[in-house]
């Protein structure tokens, strides 16, 4: 029996709970799972309102329980996690590292940088100055930003399009080089969704066009000043590093990562573009939850009415959200969630990954972040199980169980459909044995156990191989093909051709490519079977005037090769992204 169900806790009791920093407490926990030791830190309501935090504390204890092990499986060095309802914070909690070389431990006060949260505000801002009557959503958004160059046969652009990803412009590029060029759109837009960063960074310049001042301005006066949220920046600056927590990735970028794979200091850099400039604190985001939880409403007046807090949370197109049915609004997605509505959200930076989950019904809501790029990771799983626990409560039934830990990605439990003996063109040999749910590559005279990275795709973790995954292609259900990198291998039962035509020029573009931003890192492009893949997976498309896609022609997002100098291309141009060849493997 739950302890909400033992004491009753109502409605009211727990909606009226909420964080008083001058009374409340830092309560420090260690927490172990496999072997490490999590410390945790948090900040809880008082007991006030007849003991709503000591009804609390079963939720705490199962939400802390789960964090440990989640980060231990996913190899977090470090998170922060807010939670709070209609009246503030109901909890500030902290777990790990800021730093692990100096083991120093992530406090209430650490800055993480929040990355396409960041989106929500930028809508915010918008949606105040069209209130004012300084902006309208459907209004061409060159008529504010007459130096914009957009190559289009379509209707015009307008801001409602850039808020809602459904402007038709190239959704790749994150900085300001992709804008000074001449961008373009490839289907009219308001017709299909595509995630955008472009967009939200042309809608930056949009706020500072309407203002007349920096964004950064902007966005500090009109929505952290009234909301409280003094420990927030609405732009990373070198000013922010000492008080940031370190932010790690893959120790080798340029390759697949494995599970739990080893971690680097990621390179700083400062971040002032609108799609993700945001740096906060657990506590400042708590107070944004209430924000949106109260829709638009603050402590003393509002952030923006009620009707344009509807107009911002509307669901103006469908878009899933990690496979979930969704729609999205202006800069959040929203669902309907067993009749409850969930405002949602992720951010992804070059060494942070985040999570937003607010549930407008129930009136609570959980932030988290973690420290880390872990490869498309974000701390959902977290977030989701936070405001499951809490509206269980609400509802005085049982708390639910954490969710299931991933699983190892060493355990294949269809492994037999691919053991055997592969032969390429040239008559190499691939062979592939299976042991129950194990799976190992044969090397030479070694054995190499085989990770799963999705699908049928796998990591091979030895430095000669590990440069591509290991991927396997299926007709009617059975494995007949195998390849890695440039090689092709052909099962016992493939009846396929087994001789293809490469255009010449083709070979051009095979090749390692780089660009000195992490945002973009590294790109490999081989030649299989007479075609082009990136990473040695992605399957490149001709298109006319040399242009290469991925599949859909209708995208704008498109990859050329330039420069070709004896026989080799120099350089790599993904959507306005320049990438140059570089004479390693």
């Amino acid at each position: 029996m739950s302890v909400t169900e033992k004491k009753g806790l109502s409605r009211r009791r727990f909606l009226s709970a909420t964080t008083k920093s001058a009374v409340a407490a830092i309560t420090y926990t260690s927490l172990v799972s496999k072997g490490r030791d999590v410390l945790a830190a948090s900040i809880e309501t008082p007991q006030t309102n007849g003991g709503v935090a000591a009804d609390l504390k079963p939720v705490f204890k199962k939400l802390d329980e789960y964090i440990a092990r989640h980060m231990v499986d996913m190899g977090a060095p470090g998170m922060t996690l807010a939670l709070a309802n209609r009246e503030g914070p109901l909890r500030i909690s902290t777990y790990g590292f800021a730093d692990t070389k100096t083991s120093a431990r992530v406090t209430p006060d650490t800055l993480f940088q929040i990355g396409s949260i960041s989106k929500s505000f930028v809508g915010l801002t918008l949606l105040q100055q069209r209130e004012e009557g300084k902006l309208d959503l459907n209004k061409p958004i060159v008529e504010y930003l007459p130096w914009l160059k957009i190559n289009s046969k379509f209707d015009s652009i307008t801001t409602h399009h850039l808020l809602s990803h459904t402007s038709g412009l190239p959704g790749a590029p994150l900085l300001l080089d992709a804008l000074l060029a001449e961008l373009w759109t490839t289907y009219a837009p308001g017709n299909r969704f595509l995630y955008s960063n472009t967009g939200y960074n042309i809608l930056g310049f949009i706020v500072e066009a309407v203002e007349k001042r920096p964004f950064a301005d902007t966005v500090r006066d009109r929505l952290l000043k009234p909301m409280g949220m003094d420990a927030s920046f609405p732009v990373i600056t070198n000013d922010l590093r000492s008080r940031t927590a370190v932010g790690y990735g893959p120790l080798n970028s340029d390759r697949p990562f494995p599970q739990r794979g080893p971690l680097a200091e990621s390179y700083w850099f400062e971040m002032d573009m609108a799609a993700g400039s945001i740096a906060s604190t657990p506590g400042d985001m708590a107070k944004y939850i209430r924000m949106l939880l109260n829709r638009g409403a603050l402590p003393q007046g509002r952030l923006i009415s009620e009707d344009t807090f509807n107009l911002f949370v509307k669901p103006h197109i469908k878009s899933p959200f990690r496979g979930e049915d969704a729609s999205y609004g202006y800069g959040l997605w929203t669902s309907d969630m067993n009749g409850h509505t969930r405002l949602r959200h992720t951010g992804g930076m070059v060494a942070f990954s985040s999570s937003i989950d607010v549930d407008l019904t129930a009136g609570v809501g959980g932030f988290g972040s973690v420290n880390a790029s872990l490869r498309g990771y974000r701390p959902v799983a977290v977030t989701r199980y936070a405001v499951d626990l809490l509206n269980a409560a609400l509802a005085a039934k049982p708390l639910p169980d954490a969710p299931a830990p991933p699983p190892l990605a060493t355990e294949i439990k269809n492994a037999v459909d691919y053991a055997g003996t592969y032969t390429s063109p040239d008559g190499d040999k691939l062979v592939v044995a299976a042991e129950g749910s194990k799976l190992f590559l044969v090397h030479g005279s070694e054995r190499i156990q085989l990770e799963r990275s999705g699908g049928d795709l796998f990591l091979i973790k030895h430095p000669d191989l590990a440069l591509f995954q290991l991927g396997f292609v299926r007709e009617n259900q059975k494995v007949t093909e195998a390849f890695h990198g440039a090689k092709w291998y052909m099962g016992e039962s493939y009846t396929g051709p087994k001789t293809f035509t490469t255009p010449k020029e083709l070979e051009a573009y095979v090749g390692h490519y780089s660009n000195d931003s992490p945002w973009y890192g590294d790109v490999r492009i081989v030649l299989r079977k007479g075609q082009l893949y990136q990473g040695g997976v992605q399957r490149l498309v001709p298109r006319q005037g040399g242009k290469f896609d991925f599949g859909d022609p209708e995208l704008p997002d498109y990859m050329t090769f330039e420069s070709v100098i004896n026989g080799r291309a120099m350089r790599l141009n993904f959507s306005g992204i320049v990438f140059r060849r570089t004479f390693t493997p």
